[in-house]
């Protein structure tokens, strides 16, 4: 059997306090920690920035890596350090590879493969992680109302996913096999819930985090995580 954990859309530097997070991962002892993707904010090569070559200073870079490393990957990798850790690319670190393409003078240093602890495994970005072949993870594509159904219909598997920062199910039951089923999940985002530039307009933003079981078999259990002032009940207990 595994066990995995699933952590979407920190936005270092502007992540929520992660240590009931840290401290359930250690409790849970993932065999696998799936990090789906937008973990840093990127801003220094953002694509909102006009004439952004201008802005792309390597240590503005450099910064932004040893921030995602001590915010998060060192942490994850010490609470579940015999667990496989998989880096899915999400639209935000695809920013870099677009600020490469302006200023190709970062090749071979602003690249995430070339920044991040080798054991990593890095899924490029729209890319699925297939635990099996009932479940795949990704960073997620679309943001209309019915997000859920739209992914499940397009993937025609179980999928879990961030990128919206809300939670939202859909399930898909096979008219010829009640066993088959494919289910859509959004997990909630593990970033601030009002940032500068939403300008204090309502949202459907929900702090989160998933973890699951995935039997030989190859069918699983998925459990999102509703964080809530920095609280959650998870397995069974309180972490806070």
């Amino acid at each position: 059997m595994q066990r995995i954990v699933s952590l979407f859309d920190t936005h270092v530097p502007f992540q929520i306090p992660l240590d009931p997070v840290m401290e359930f991962i250690q409790d849970f002892r993932p065999t696998i920690v799936v990090l789906g993707g937008d973990l840093h904010d990127w801003t220094a090569v953002s694509h909102w920035i006009a004439d952004q070559s201008r802005y792309l200073d390597g240590g503005v870079i450099a910064e932004n890596y040893a921030q995602l490393k001590s915010v998060l990957l060192t942490p994850v990798m010490a609470a579940a350090p015999d667990a496989k850790v998989v880096y899915l690319k999400g639209n935000h670190e695809e920013w870099i590879d677009m600020a490469l393409r302006i200023q190709p003078n970062g090749r071979g240093y602003w690249e995430l493969e070339r920044n991040v602890p080798e054991e990593i495994q890095i899924i490029q970005v729209n890319m699925p992680y297939a635990v099996n072949s009932n479940l795949v993870y990704i960073h997620g594509l679309y943001t209309n109302e019915y997000h859920a159904k739209k992914t499940v219909n397009a993937y025609h598997t179980s999928v879990i996913y961030g990128h919206v920062h809300t939670v939202q199910s859909y399930m898909m039951v096979s008219p010829v096999d009640s066993t088959k089923f494919y289910k859509g999940q959004s997990v909630g985002c593990l970033c601030h819930l009002n940032p500068m530039f939403m300008k204090n307009k309502p949202s459907a933003w929900i702090n989160g985090f998933s973890y699951a079981y995935v039997d030989d078999d190859d069918s699983f259990q998925d459990e999102p995580v509703i964080i809530v002032k920095n609280k959650f009940w998870a397995n069974g207990r309180r972490y806070q």
